[in-house]
């Protein structure tokens, strides 16, 4: 008999339910039984019984006895059932029809037929008139589920992603003492539960009853036992295990959903239905800051954004043109390059989507996003189907990985020589501009340099990111090697193998800086006015009095004044611009040398006896294989920290021209002094100087933007990942949740080495205070902290991945080091005594020593 005919449908007995006759919830709980969900046993009373029957009158007894076997077959004619609507428009993707049917709960099978008739009877109702009228849709065809009822203990509603703020990243729990029927009506009050980042922001009711099954059918409100009704319903491991399961079930299904669920007997969790939320339209965003923080942390500015912005997007376009990416594949697609960061209340996060998206367009797409999510320290990686290569055919897309393959073994082939050809090119390009003060040049002059260095520097930025690739994929590579073939190795094997490289250019300002405390102490009187005097804007006025230092200390700041914290900030202020700061770091360094430490830990040594570890286990050609990845992962990690010195001294000349520009503006009166341009955007600057911005009032504008920027550094930061449905300017983005850790601290190891000692927690290196022997512990960390480094006995810090500049630095001094320390800042407080291990990545709180 065909469907049409049927008085029952059974998913259990070979019955493929379809929209047109299961509706929209018996379609949905299919869906969740085919994903493996325990969904209670249920049969669909057909939309043709309803159009058939419907209409008044008592059914036929053929359709009562259909109805009655049918039960019986499916074991349902023993308990107490539901019986509730699935209407063919009902829990879809376009409106939901929540609430405007009758349900009917603890029915016998004997009962079946006058609850179903209700249920038909309902979708005729002046409420569902109403509701159809405001929509606009036409009149329900209604489906009946039978349901096992399942005698709930608890019973809820759970969102994936929080309807009213639209963060798809925050699972919102509702909980009551017994069915659903009670929290779905709003006759009880829930717990509330927003779990997020893993951690679970709760606010408990008060719940003195509980809709319980009546003894002789129906349903009833219960008294709650005394003392139970202001305790939780869910204890918070059974919270985060229901939000990671949802999780996992808003992925199978496709998008974010509305699901019902009840724990049963043994606290067994039933699903009930699911549905998609259908407020929440448009795109799915994810924005990250991962190691985007290194470089740009906390509020940055709209100069520097804008200036940011615009360098991504031109060096990806021209790095997936080298990566053999058609042009016009580049132009159908180019919103992923101009979109790759985003400016979240004053803080830069990238756009996870484009950068996915981005990657896509590149041959091996599956195996490059594992290596590109290790190097940019994700925490998370995208859903899966979120984003997909282009289509093309098969012919095309081999040809077009065949040709990526020979550009890529060309770049690596002479990939040496490309990094000294960019050196050189830098060189020649800022070298003349950094031996002037452009702060004196007129506006003509700079924009004129600043056109020339976009030119000349700027669009010329391939061989930086075609190196971070061959880091990016030799480094994983050599990590996903070693685990299959020496699995038997301790944790940090990789960091060892990798430490002692030298020739690192991030450490020669350490022993630049050590050397100025060495002469400080060798020129008569220095020391003890360093000793004496605590004001160092006081000692560099003195300076001219100590020939040799004062020399010194100017080509220090000549060849590393542009490094320090924020460097990549143009609103920074650089040692150059602050040379008393260099001061306070041959201070620290003086103190270091006084007493006399011992030379650091031996990298060389460490990185010697990890070679001769890890190679005593493999056979010739294991060996060779292991050799050429490691080869290549160290000479390109250490072409990576050098050629980011260079990104460092090319922003300290785009600093100079804007400082410049920013001065002929205020000497004109456009701005009120000159560090307000940091407030305008470039396209604004340069619309002014050549007639074509839309605003005249530039200081208004500088104003305003400040009072905003302002608010945004008063203000808590959002949180370091999160996503939104639809456009990120209807979305509310509250603030980074915080998660204390009860017990240790888990992150990645980077150096290894067990170090116990007082936390010295620092959010600027410029204030970190004596650090010797204590370990730093930072939420960040970038290029400019260096120079804190010697005399910490280790680093922990928040944020960041193995290829971050601190893990790479920390290396390199010998430095036990552990990053990506999720609940660092809200678990350590300065002063506590900790330990951390480099290798397992492990940080915890001790008792004195």
């Amino acid at each position: 008999m065909s469907p049409a005919g049927r008085a029952v449908l059974d998913p259990w007995r070979g019955d493929r339910l379809t929209l047109e006759q299961a509706g929209g919830k018996g379609l949905a709980l299919q869906a969740l039984r085919d994903a493996g969900e325990d969904v209670p046993r249920f049969v669909v009373v057909p939309v043709a019984a309803f159009e058939a029957h419907a209409g008044g009158g008592e059914p036929p007894r053929a359709f009562t006895e259909a109805l009655a076997a049918g039960l019986a077959l499916a074991g349902l004619d023993a308990g107490y059932l539901a019986v509730r609507s699935s209407a063919q428009a009902e829990d879809g993707a376009g409106s939901s029809w929540a609430g405007q049917f009758e349900s009917v709960l603890g029915v016998r099978a004997a009962e079946v037929l006058p609850a179903l008739r209700r249920v038909w009877e309902s979708a005729r109702s002046a409420r569902v008139e109403a509701y159809r009228a405001s929509i606009g849709a036409p009149a329900p065809r209604l489906a009946v589920l039978v349901q096992a009822l399942v005698e709930a203990e608890v019973s809820g509603v759970a969102f994936t992603a929080d309807p009213v703020s639209r963060r798809g990243d925050v699972v919102v729990l509702s909980a009551v003492l017994g069915l659903g029927e009670g929290l779905v009506s709003g006759e009880l009050d829930a717990d509330v539960h927003r779990v997020q980042a893993g951690g679970v922001e709760t606010r408990i009711a008060l719940k003195p009853r509980a809709c319980r099954r009546a003894s002789g059918g129906g349903t009833v409100y219960v008294p709650v036992d005394a003392g139970a009704e202001a305790l939780p319903a869910l204890a918070e491991a059974e919270v985060l295990g229901l939000a990671a399961r949802f999780r996992r079930l808003e992925r199978a299904l496709g998008g974010p959903q509305d699901i019902e669920w009840a724990l049963g007997p043994g606290r067994r969790l039933f699903l009930l239905q699911s549905r998609p939320i259908t407020t929440l339209k448009g795109e799915l965003r994810i924005w990250d800051n991962s190691n985007i923080v290194e470089s740009y942390s906390g509020v940055t500015l709209p100069l520097t954004f804008s200036f940011a912005r615009g360098v991504y997007e031109e060096a990806y376009i021209v790095f997936s043109r080298l990566l053999g990416v058609p042009q016009s594949l580049i132009d159908r697609h180019r919103g992923l390059f101009s979109r790759r960061l985003a400016h979240v209340q004053g803080r830069v996060y990238y756009n996870l989507v484009t950068w996915y998206g981005n990657l896509a367009l590149l041959p091996f797409y599956g195996s490059n996003r594992a290596f590109m999510e290790r190097m940019m320290g994700v925490s998370e990686p995208l859903p899966d189907g979120l984003v997909r290569p282009p289509a093309e055919g098969t012919l095309a897309a081999s040809w077009r990985a065949l040709r990526t393959g020979f550009g890529l073994a060309w770049a690596w082939w002479r990939n040496g020589a490309a990094v000294r050809d960019f050196h050189a090119r830098v060189e020649r390009s800022l070298a003349p501009l950094e031996a002037e003060d452009l702060r004196r040049w007129d506006a003509d002059r700079l924009a004129a340099a600043f056109a020339g260095l976009e030119r000349d520097v700027l669009r010329h930025w391939k061989a930086p990111l075609v190196n971070d690739l061959f880091a990016m994929v030799s480094f994983g590579l050599l990590s996903r090697t070693l685990a299959r073939w020496r699995a038997d190795l301790p944790e940090g094997a990789v960091n060892d193998l990798l430490s002692g490289e030298g020739g690192i250019i991030s450490t020669r300002p350490l022993e630049a800086l050590a050397g100025l405390a060495a002469l400080a102490l060798a020129e008569p009187g220095l020391a003890d006015l360093f000793d004496s005097e605590q004001d160092d804007r006081r000692i560099q006025a003195r300076l001219e009095s100590f020939p040799r230092f004062h020399a010194a200390a100017a080509e220090y700041l000549r060849l590393y004044g542009a490094r320090c914290a924020g460097e990549l900030k143009l609103e920074t202020l650089i040692l150059r611009d602050e040379p008393e700061a260099l001061l306070g770091l041959v201070r620290g360094q003086l103190g270091r040398l006084r007493a006399g430490l011992p030379p650091p830990r031996d990298e060389a040594a460490l990185r010697k006896a990890a070679e001769a570890r890890v190679f005593a286990g493999l056979g010739p050609w294991r060996s060779f294989c292991v050799r050429g990845l490691l080869s290549q992962a160290r000479s390109s990690i250490r072409h990576r920290e050098n050629q980011r010195f260079e990104r460092t001294r090319a922003f300290a000349v785009v600093r100079r021209i804007f400082q410049g520009i920013g001065r002929r503006f205020a000497e004109a009166g456009l701005l009120d002094g000159p560090a307000d341009i940091f407030y305008l955007s470039k396209d604004e600057v340069f619309g002014a100087l050549d007639g074509t911005s839309s605003s005249g009032d530039l200081r208004g504008l500088a104003a305003l933007r400040r009072r905003e920027f302002d608010g945004y550094a008063a203000a808590p930061a959002p949180p370091d990942r999160f996503s939104t449905w639809g456009p990120l300017a209807l979305a509310q983005v509250s603030a980074r949740p915080v998660i204390l850790a009860r017990d240790g601290l888990q992150g990645l190891g980077c150096c290894p080495g067990v170090v116990r000692a007082q936390a010295r927690v620092v959010a600027d290196p410029r204030g970190a205070g004596d650090l010797q022997g204590r370990i730093l512990v930072a939420e960040r960390t970038d290029p400019g902290w260096t120079l804190i480094f010697p005399g910490c006995a280790g680093i922990v810090v928040e944020r960041g991945s193995l290829l971050s500049h601190s893990a790479i630095v920390a290396r390199e001094l010998g430095l036990p080091c552990v990053v990506a320390v999720g609940g660092l800042l809200a678990s350590v407080r300065d002063g506590d005594w900790i330990e951390i291990d480099g290798s397992a990545g492990t940080v915890r709180r001790v008792g004195l020593p």
